[in-house]
């Protein structure tokens, strides 16, 4: 049966079995069970006496093993087993353990048993020997003592070895050292948070466009510098028209020119360059929520992910209480308390379970991928995490901190009222909005004064021109040659002021619709104020209600892991029926979920508040979170409330309750 189990584990044709010389001597039909039940797979046997040398045994293996059973080598000394562990992995040969998962904690590949518990057997021998004693018939007494069998596989070995179970055999199976190695990336909620700001794509591009917008400011400005321009012209006509044009076309003419102009007072201009500072502000705002957006889907994604770990190892947990079940189960059968349906349905119900572990899988894997492609790094490159509290020193506001804040009804709607004035004056949505009310106030203000401003310029240009071939010789004039190259250099200087006088009601129509939508934007800014209030006080309530949920969600799942102890005791004795304890095991795994959803949803709750807010802590120094304290106990006394209990701060900056 263990043959047939290791063949689904990983495929193999010759198998060597090493035993304890000194029990082959004692049972001599042992060598013959063995290699009857080899040969009964038609596999390959090589069968190694094993004594007190691991060196002569392991110049025993051939080299076309594929396999090793290793039976129990009590003779061996400890560090001369992990000796031989070590070379069977060395050599890559995947090794079975008979006596059970300590052997596959040392480093064997796997075992269909547990190990067998000395002490319980002790006790069982202890009392059959006082059944003895009382009279009882030593010949009516059970002796058998069944071994609790389950896979247990060792996934570090596996890796050295270069074997990969199924997801059958894994799901089956109880996994020992998992623990991916040689992964040098390690991730918390603040380093997530931090890492996220600088390589996330979203943030490079807010980056390239607030750039890039920095550029319309200097265009905007350019407008108020010196304008320089130079051009040249060469133009060639047949001889015989530059001949008979009496000097006025010559057949090659040459004309260079040089203009210079200097805009003195424009008030379009000047709102232009005005206008455009605070759109780019606006764009920095812009930036600001692109960055605590990300910040925010980061850091849910991490929690995320720690949740989706969470929820793999409850459902890991399920299937083994399952597996439990099922065994005993198959005891009751044995002694004839149960019937065949019983067990049948505990095999159904691992079938169920197992397939959850796949799934809780696939979500653990999805929730990485996401993680990862916010942090802009290979979609599925592996990293270690650890675990998120509610006490996290990352979070300086943690929930020990804001309780006394939130324990009552009238602490919380003050500290609502105090995060709210937070939020409304950090926004980073109302600063944006705020930039572009004032560049359309400057608008409405360059449309008011395009009535009467006028736009001031001076401006000169220096022309020289040089003729040759036919026609030259008197140039311009149509005099003789020494009168006419005086004039082949000319210049110009002057001063411009204009004034539109009537556009056809084109400015008044500009003004309306400047003052229009000034109002639309001032509008704007009172809605978006709105939302982010609410915002605000939502994302404070659910947290509340998270926090409060945290422990009722705990007594729950205390409750229902006691609950399932007592019923699994029952129906060991036959006290109660199967589906009782399939619904206190069902009822258990609800609880346990629920305990673990409550905390993580609590920490994205409170992610939700400093997003509404428009800060994360992750980012605050200590001489701001002082501040931020400060604040809060100024407004709090400005309420006129007395709280009973308040956070002190010591010199290092921390808080402590």
């Amino acid at each position: 049966e263990d043959l047939r189990q290791f063949r689904e584990v990983v495929p193999f044709r010759h198998l060597t079995v090493l035993a304890n010389e000194g029990v082959l001597a004692a049972v001599p039909e042992l060598a013959a069970n063995i290699r009857g039940d080899v040969a009964a797979l038609d596999l390959k046997l090589t069968l190694v006496r094993v004594g007190r040398s691991v060196d002569a045994a392991l110049a025993e293996i051939p080299p076309t093993a594929d396999a090793v059973y290793v039976l129990p080598l009590i003779q061996l000394l400890p560090g001369d087993f992990d000796r031989l562990v070590k070379e069977l992995i060395r050599r890559r040969l995947p090794a079975f353990s008979y006596w059970g998962r300590s052997e596959i904690d040392r480093g064997l590949l796997a075992s269909t048993y547990l190990d067998t518990d000395f002490r319980r057997m002790g006790r069982r021998i202890a009392l059959n020997l006082q059944r003895i004693v009382h009279g009882e018939e030593p010949g009516s007494i059970p002796v058998d003592f069944r071994r609790e069998r389950r896979l247990t596989l060792n996934m570090s070995t596996a890796r050295a070895i270069g074997v990969h179970p199924r997801w059958s055999i894994i799901t089956e199976a109880e996994i020992l050292h998992d623990a991916r190695l040689g992964i040098q990336r390690r991730l918390d909620l603040a380093t997530a948070a931090r890492e996220v700001v600088v390589q996330n794509l979203d943030v490079l591009a807010a980056d390239r466009f607030v750039a890039a917008g920095a550029q319309t400011i200097r265009e905007a400005r350019s407008a108020l510098y010196p304008q320089l321009s130079i051009s040249g012209r060469m133009q060639v006509i047949d001889a015989d028209r530059a001949g008979a044009s009496l000097g006025s076309q010559p057949q090659r003419l040459y004309l260079g020119s040089a203009g210079v102009s200097q805009l003195i007072y424009s008030d379009a201009a000047l709102a232009n360059v005005d206008i455009q500072e605070h759109l780019q502000a606006s764009r920095e705002q812009t930036r600001e929520q692109t960055r605590l957006d990300v910040v925010f889907e980061g850091a849910v994604a991490y929690l995320n992910v720690l949740r989706a770990k969470t929820f793999e190892r409850i459902e890991r947990t399920n299937l083994n209480v399952t597996r439990s079940n099922l065994e005993l189960a198959q005891a009751r059968q044995r002694v004839g308390a149960a019937r065949p349906a019983e067990v049948i349905r505990w095999e159904n119900q691992i079938a169920n379970n197992r397939r959850d572990v796949i799934r809780a899988n696939a979500q653990r894997n999805l929730a990485e991928i996401e993680l990862n492609r916010l942090l802009h790094r290979p979609l599925e490159e592996p990293f270690e995490t650890a675990e998120a509290s509610l006490s996290d020193p990352a979070m300086l506001t943690t929930a020990a901190q804001l309780e006394p804040y939130m324990d009552n009804p009238t602490a919380f709607d003050i500290f609502r009222d105090f995060m709210t004035g937070e939020g409304l004056a950090l926004s980073p949505e109302l600063r944006q909005l705020d930039a572009v009310i004032l560049a359309q106030q400057r608008t409405v203000v360059a449309a008011e004064r395009a009535f009467w401003a006028p736009t001031v310029a001076v401006q000169g240009d220096v022309t020289g021109i040089e003729p040759g071939g036919a026609g030259s010789g008197g140039f311009g004039t149509g005099l003789p040659i020494a009168l006419s190259r005086a004039n082949r250099i000319n210049w110009t200087i002057g001063l411009a002021a204009s004034v539109p006088l009537f556009t056809g009601g084109a400015r008044r129509a500009e003004l309306a619709r400047a003052r229009e939508q000034l109002d639309e934007q001032l509008l704007d800014r009172r809605a978006a104020a709105e939302r982010v209030e609410q915002r605000i006080r939502s994302a404070l309530h659910l947290a509340g209600s998270a926090y409060a949920g945290i422990e009722l969600a705990r007594t729950a799942a205390g409750a229902a892991r006691r609950n399932l102890e007592l019923v699994s005791d029952a129906y060991e004795r036959g006290a109660l029926p199967i589906l009782d304890l399939l619904d206190a095991q069902n009822a258990a795994l609800v609880a346990e979920q629920a305990a673990a959803n409550a905390a993580y949803d609590y920490l994205i709750d409170l992610m939700n508040v400093q997003r509404a807010v428009g800060r994360f802590d992750f980012f605050m120094t200590p001489d701001e979170y002082r501040d931020f304290l400060a604040r809060l106990k100024a407004f709090f006394s400005a309420a006129g409330y007395q709280r009973r209990s308040a956070p002190s701060q010591g010199d290092d900056g921390a808080v402590r309750p």
